[in-house]
C-alpha cells in the first residue's frame, strides 16, 4: 500500500465516494494497517449516513465501530485511529442507549482531545468533531445534566463559545472543508445570541452543493432556522 493510494482514498472520502473507496480498500494488499484500518471505519461509518434502513444503518455503525477499535489496538498513537475512534464510538453509545452514551462522553471526549494534539494544527475535521461535541453538550437540559453528573465518572463539561472556538478554527485550517461546519458557525451564534453574526453563516449553509446526506442535513436545516431571523 503506497502513499498515493491513501491519498487516493482520502480524495474519494472528500469527494463522497464511499462506495468507490470501499471497493479500492478492499482491493488493497496491506489489510493489517492502521492506515488504511481507520479510513475503512470511516468509509463504513459515512456509508451508514447514507442508508435509510435503520438496521442497515445500525449494523453499518457498528461494523465502522469495530474497524475503529482495530485501527486504534494497531496505533494507539495514530492521529486517524483516534479521530475517528472518538467519532464513531459517539454514534455507536447512542445506540446502546441513554446511559451508556453518557458513560462514553469521557473516553469521546478523550479520544478528540488526544488527535488534537497529534494533528491539530492542520486537520479541520477533529476540530468541527470536537466543536459538535462541546455544543451538543452545552444543549442538553438540567433533567440530562443531572444524569450525566450522576453516571459519568468524570463529566466532562462544555460551553457554546467553545464550540464556536472550534468551528472557527477549523474553518481557519481550511475554509468550506464541510458544510456542516458552516451550519454550526451559525448555529453556534444563535446559541449565543447573535443572529446578525449566525446570519451570513447559516446563508452559507444553506446554499451548498447537495452531495451526500450531511449536504441535505445542512441545506435543509440552515434554510428553516433563516426563516426564523
Amino acid at each position: 500500500m503506497s502513499a498515493e493510494e491513501l491519498k487516493l482514498l482520502d480524495e474519494m472520502f472528500e469527494n463522497c465516494e464511499y462506495q468507490d473507496s470501499l471497493d479500492m480498500i478492499q482491493k488493497l494488499s496491506d489489510q493489517e494497517s492502521c492506515e488504511l484500518k481507520w479510513r475503512l471505519a470511516r468509509t463504513v461509518f459515512f456509508l451508514s449516513k447514507q442508508s435509510d434502513a435503520s438496521d442497515e444503518k445500525e449494523s453499518l455503525v457498528r461494523q465502522a465501530f469495530d474497524h475503529a477499535v482495530a485501527a486504534l489496538e494497531k496505533d494507539g498513537d495514530n492521529f486517524g485511529a483516534n479521530k475517528w475512534y472518538g467519532a464513531i464510538l459517539s454514534e455507536k453509545s447512542s445506540l446502546d442507549g441513554v446511559t451508556e452514551r453518557i458513560k462514553q462522553l469521557e473516553n469521546v471526549q478523550k479520544h478528540f482531545q488526544r488527535a488534537v494534539s497529534l494533528n491539530g494544527d492542520s486537520d479541520p475535521g477533529i476540530w468541527h468533531m470536537l466543536g459538535q461535541f462541546n455544543y451538543k453538550l452545552s444543549e442538553v437540559n438540567w433533567i440530562t445534566r443531572k444524569l450525566i453528573n450522576s453516571v459519568a465518572p468524570n463529566p466532562p463539561n462544555a460551553s457554546y463559545a467553545e464550540a464556536l472556538e472550534c468551528f472557527a478554527k477549523a474553518e481557519s485550517i481550511k475554509p468550506n472543508f464541510y458544510a456542516l461546519n458552516l451550519l454550526y458557525l451559525g448555529k453556534s451564534h444563535l446559541a449565543l445570541k447573535q443572529p446578525a453574526e449566525a446570519k451570513p453563516w447559516l446563508e452559507r449553509a444553506a446554499a451548498v452543493e447537495v452531495r451526500c446526506e450531511d449536504d441535505r442535513i445542512c441545506r435543509e436545516e440552515a434554510t428553516e432556522l433563516l426563516k426564523k431571523l
